[in-house]
C-alpha cells in the first residue's frame, strides 16, 4: 500500500474531530498503521500559542490583518511538523489531519475579493508546498454544513483554553459574514481542486456522525 495524507476540513462546529476520530479507529481495526496530526498546534508550538492569542484577540483584531501576513503562523506551525509527516509517511502509514494546508487557503483567501484570491492560493502553495517542503495531501475532505447551522454548533462546543477573553468563539468564529466567505471559498476550491465535498445536512437535518463517517470511509477506501 502506498501510503497516503488525509485531510478533513470544514468550518468550525462541523464534526472535523469527530470524524477524524471514527476514520483513525475505522483504519487501525482495518489493520492499517494510523499516525494524525490536528492544526493548529495550540498547545505544542510557539506558532500554534501565537495563532491561539491571535484568535482571542490579545493583539487586536486579528481578522483586519493583511492574509498574506497571517496566513504565516498557520504555514509556520505546519512546519514544525514536517519531520514527522515525512517520517510516517516514508514509513508507509495512513496519515490523517484535523485541518491542514487547505484550511488556510480556505481562510485566507475568504479575506480578498474573489479576483485577488488565486494569487493568494498560489502564494500560500508555494509556501507551505514549495519553500517548507510540507507534503501534499493526498485526499482532501471538506465537511460542509450551512452557516447557520456550523455557528449553532460551536456554541455546543466545550470552553478551550487558548480563548482567554472570556467568549465561547474566537473571533473567526464570532465573524459570521467572514465564516459564510470561507464556506463559499471552500466550495470553489473543491471545485478547482477535485476536493470531495461531504453535505453533512441532508433535507434540512443534520446527518448522524455515522452516517457521515461511512461516506468519508467510501471515500479513502478507494485509494487504499
Amino acid at each position: 500500500m502506498n501510503s497516503i495524507l488525509i485531510d478533513i476540513e470544514g468550518a468550525d462546529g462541523s464534526g472535523k474531530a469527530t470524524q477524524t476520530k471514527l476514520l483513525i479507529e475505522r483504519l487501525k481495526k482495518s489493520g492499517y498503521r494510523v499516525e494524525t496530526f490536528s492544526f493548529p498546534r495550540y498547545y505544542e508550538t510557539r506558532s500554534g500559542a501565537l495563532i491561539g492569542e491571535l484568535l482571542s484577540g490579545k493583539h487586536g483584531d486579528f481578522m483586519t490583518i493583511p492574509p498574506y501576513i497571517s496566513a504565516l503562523p498557520y504555514a509556520m506551525d505546519r512546519a514544525g511538523a514536517k519531520e514527522a509527516l515525512v517520517k510516517a509517511l516514508s514509513e508507509g502509514a495512513v496519515v490523517v489531519c484535523d485541518r491542514y494546508t487547505p484550511s488556510n487557503l480556505a481562510h485566507q483567501s475568504a479575506k480578498l475579493p474573489k479576483d485577488e484570491q488565486d494569487a493568494l492560493v498560489d502564494f500560500i502553495e508555494g509556501l507551505e508546498y514549495g519553500d517548507l517542503g510540507l507534503p501534499r495531501p493526498s485526499i482532501v475532505m471538506y465537511l460542509s454544513v450551512p452557516t447557520d447551522v456550523s455557528t449553532e454548533l460551536v456554541t455546543r462546543k466545550e470552553s478551550r483554553d487558548y480563548i482567554t477573553d472570556g467568549n465561547k468563539r474566537d473571533q473567526a468564529e464570532r465573524n459570521i459574514a467572514h465564516q459564510d466567505r470561507t464556506r463559499n471559498a471552500y466550495l470553489r476550491l473543491a471545485a478547482q481542486k477535485g476536493w470531495h465535498i461531504v453535505e453533512c445536512v441532508r433535507n434540512s437535518l443534520l446527518r448522524t456522525p455515522e452516517d457521515i463517517h461511512e461516506e468519508i470511509y467510501s471515500i479513502v477506501a478507494k485509494e487504499l
